[in-house]
Formats: C-alpha cells, structure tokens, sequence
C-alpha cells in the first residue's frame, strides 16, 4: 500500500516524500526573516564603521524592505510562467550572492545597493515558498503544512536579534551576511536536487505590468514614511502619493487590456480570496503597533537592559511558533473562518487591554499581553493563508503566493506609518522618540499616553480585520471538491488517501 505521504508528479514522475518538501520549504523560509530581523542590531556598528548617520545607515533595512515589496508580484508571476522550483531555487542563489557583495561592500552606497539585490532573491523566496505547499499538498493538510511555514518564520524571527549580536560581536557587522551565504547555497541545493518540478504555463511575462505596479508600491510605502517623518500634507508626502496613485491607475488600465496579465483581476471577485488579503493586511497593522512602541517602552520608559527587553519581545514569536502548527491543522479539520476569525477577535482584545498599560506595569502582565498578541497572530494566519491559496486558481498560484506575501507587507507599512503618526500626535510636538536617557515624570507618562491611543487605534483595526475574516463564509462543499478534483491532475493520490476523501 502506497505511503500516504508519497506522490508522483505528473509533469516530474518522480516519487517525492511531501515531508522532505515541507522540511526544505521550512528551511527556506526560516533565513529570509532571519535576515530581516537580524540587520536592525547591526545598524549602529555599520554607521561607526562607515563614519554614517544612524538615519543614514537605516537605508540598509529601508532598501531590503522596499525592493522585496515591489519585486515579489513579478516574482510570483514568474514562477507561474518558468516555474516554482526554478524561481525559489534561483532566489537562494540571488540571495547568497547579495549576501557576499554585501559583506565585501567598501562603502555605505555599494551596501545598500548590494541590499537591493539581496532582497530581489529574497522576495522569489517570498513568492514560491508558499506556493510550493500549494502545489505539493491536498486542500486537506494544506493549513497543517503552513502551520510549521509560519513556525519557521517566527523561528527566524526570534533567533535573529541574538545571533545578530552574537555574530556582530565575533566578526563586526559583516558576520550578519556571511552567515547567510553556506545556509542560502546548502538550501539551493538540496532543493533543487529534491523538490520535484511543477507544470509552468508557457505565456510572456506582463513587464508594463510589473513595472508599474513595482513604482505604484514604492510610491505608496515611502508615502507612509515620509508622513511618520515630515507630516501627510507635505510636498515629498503628497508628491509620492501622486506617483502611486498614478502608476496603480495605470496599471489597472494596462491589466485589463493585456492577453496574459502580471494579476488576474477577475480573482479579487472571489470574496473569498479578496477578504482573506484584507484581512492579513489588517492583522500586520495591528500587530506593528506593538512591534513599533513596545520596544521603545521597554527600553526608555521601564528603563530595562536591551538584553532583557530583547527577551521579553521574544514572547510573541515564540508564542506564535507554539500554536501555528496546531492552528494549521485545525484549520484542515474545521474551515479557516471560525479560526481566522477568533485570531483577529482575540487580538483586538489583547490590544484592548493594553491600552491600560501604565509607566510601571509589571513585566508579567507585559509577557502575558504579548503572548496573547502572538496566540491571536499564530491562530489567525496559517488558516488565513490557506483559505486565500484555495481560493487562488491553479495557474495563478505563484501572484496568489506573492500577494499573501505582499498583504503582509502593506500592512507593516501602514502600521508602522500609522502608529508612528498617532504617536506623534499625541506627544504634542515633543521629540521623545529621539531621547537616549529613560523618560521619567511627565514625559513618561505623555509617551505612555500617546502609546494607548495607538494600541486603541490597532484593536479597532483588528476588529474590523474579525469582521471582513467573518465575512468570507465558509467554503462550500463544492469548491473543495472542486479543488480537490483540480489537484488530482497533477498528483496521482494515493489509494489510502483517495478512499479517504470519497468516504
């Protein structure tokens, strides 16, 4: 009796394990947010040695994050055109080598620029990863496999400060990048020796599409951060809203004209599909309230060690890597809806509460907030993120792929954007993010009232984002049978498995 695991791969014919796979893709998405959370501690010792500015230097992490969002939809179109195996392997090898210039880099614009080219194989990375669970595993097991993607990540995200300043600490700031370049080679290799090859679809690549789109993004996150920096109704501010404006307008038009477009339109009328992206955006806007101010707490208003803050910003992660794969599987049994819902809910809640944090809350109660915020998180987005891949037609799932990945980054960009403009409104003008010495007395308790207002403004974001999760409904019978029956062209399921579904 075949190995319920197995599959034969109609356009590969090979036999493949899907744990293998699912090993690989774990692997592969644990070194992209490691990199992106392990440059932050870096940042001060890359300013020293190039004689640079902090906010200078912040360009390092700026760029990465820029040039991932705007290059990951043309990326995950790509993979539907050439094929996924292709595009996440040749990410790892893009990323390797950015990671090498980066590290040799003997000036602050070569560095940035080498950043650039690191994040182009990191956003294929972004793109294929998910994707690839997509197209290796039924509809039925599919949430319990990004269970352990989602574990991964927040694996990366969570060893990623401390082995930053451990490698700092051995060889300066350059040891961040070469440790990714064995780690990136190693993946490359054994994927693209293991993971089997898919069916691309042979059509030309939507370039007009790509480009705009890639400058409409651009526009729309350094919108947001010269509104944090300078104010909404600034020249910069307004000048690059009108460029993103401008370039989405365009390329909506183009879309809708073009025989093989860079996104599909007509995917976004499946509710489904559309309020699970609105909802994973919502999600990361509420979460980067608490990413954005609480290390700021921590640090200047509880006056703690950046050791022992570090540690207690740990919770979420780790707490997020705990029930992930739990709420994948669950996901498989009982529908994405009651469980991406009862995420979002419990983090409104958990945001709700924090709005009563007080200039000397006890650090308990500090953990127990954040690991609620993270048990919210880890409950929401492995059903979220599978509801959207079934919801994605099979040819598209690589820009299905890409825009979970890009809903994730919008909402970052405007979490951050917006909380750092309700916390600028409630400081009243006083430049309190900027001090070097713990706040005490008035200031403290200005900070800690600007910051509740914040967390006020992320529950409510939340709780919408509940809503529109609700909203979805639940999938019919139907739509899983008929994804089930599209899955079944190109996997030969095996005996066990298939008694199983017709039962």
């Amino acid at each position: 009796m075949p190995d319920k695991h197995d599959r034969v791969l109609v356009c590969d014919g090979r036999h493949v394990d899907e744990r293998v796979i699912l090993a690989i893709l774990t692997v592969g998405t644990f070194i992209a947010p490691l990199d992106s959370s392990i440059v932050n501690i870096a940042l001060p010792a890359m300013a020293a040695d190039f004689g640079a500015r902090l906010t200078t230097v912040g360009w390092v992490a700026t760029a990465y994050v820029l040039t991932t969002a705007s290059f990951v939809l043309a990326m995950g179109r790509l993979a539907d055109i050439y094929g996924l195996r292709r595009v996440y392997v040749s990410g790892f090898v893009v990323f390797a080598a950015g990671s090498a210039a980066c590290a040799l880099a003997p000036s602050l614009g070569l560095l940035i620029a080498a950043r650039v080219f690191q994040a182009i194989g990191a956003a294929a990375m972004f793109a294929a990863g998910p994707a690839l669970v997509s197209r290796t595993f039924p509809p039925r097991r599919r949430g319990w496999a990004l269970g352990w993607i989602a574990l991964s990540v927040s694996a990366g995200l969570t060893i990623g400060p401390a082995l930053g300043g451990t490698l700092v600490g051995m060889w300066g700031w350059q040891g961040i990048f070469l440790i990714n370049i064995p780690l990136a080679l190693i993946t490359a290799g054994v994927a693209r020796t293991l993971l089997p090859e898919d069916c691309p679809d042979a059509e030309p690549f939507d370039l007009g599409g790509a480009a705009l789109i890639s400058v409409s993004l651009t526009g729309a996150l350094l919108a947001l951060s010269e509104t944090a920096r300078v104010g909404l109704l600034s020249v910069s501010t307004l000048g690059l809203v009108f460029i993103a404006v401008f370039a989405g307008v365009a390329f909506v038009h183009v879309e809708r004209r073009v025989e093989h477009p860079l996104i599909d339109l007509g995917m976004f009328r499946r509710w489904r599909f559309s309020a699970g992206l609105i909802s994973a955006i919502l999600s990361f806007t509420s979460l980067f309230a608490v990413t954005f101010t609480m290390p700021f707490y921590l640090l200047k208003v509880q006056g703690l060690a950046p050791q022992t803050a570090g540690l207690l910003l740990t919770a979420t992660p780790l707490t997020m890597a705990l029930f992930a794969p739990a709420a994948g599987r669950a996901s498989d049994r009982m529908g994405s809806r009651r469980l991406s819902t009862a995420g979002l809910a419990l983090l409104a809640v958990t945001l709700t509460v924090m709005t009563n944090l007080s200039v000397d809350t006890h650090l308990g109660l500090i953990v127990l907030a954040l690991m609620g915020v993270g048990t919210g998180l880890s409950v929401f987005s492995a059903p979220n993120t599978a509801d959207i891949l079934r919801a994605t037609p099979r040819a598209r799932v690589g820009v299905g792929s890409a825009l979970v990945g890009q809903a994730r980054n919008l909402g970052i960009a405007f979490g951050v954007g917006i909380t750092a403009l309700v916390i600028s409104l409630g400081l009243e003008g006083a430049d309190l993010m900027s001090s070097e010495a713990v706040l005490t007395g008035p200031d403290a308790e200005l900070f800690v009232s600007a910051m509740r207002s914040a967390f006020g403004v992320a529950a409510v974001v939340a709780a919408i984002g509940a809503a529109v999760a609700w909203s979805r409904g639940e999938a019919a019978e139907e739509d899983v049978a008929a994804v089930d029956a599209e899955f079944s062209t190109r996997v030969d399921l095996p005996a066990r498995e298939s008694g199983e579904e017709g039962a």
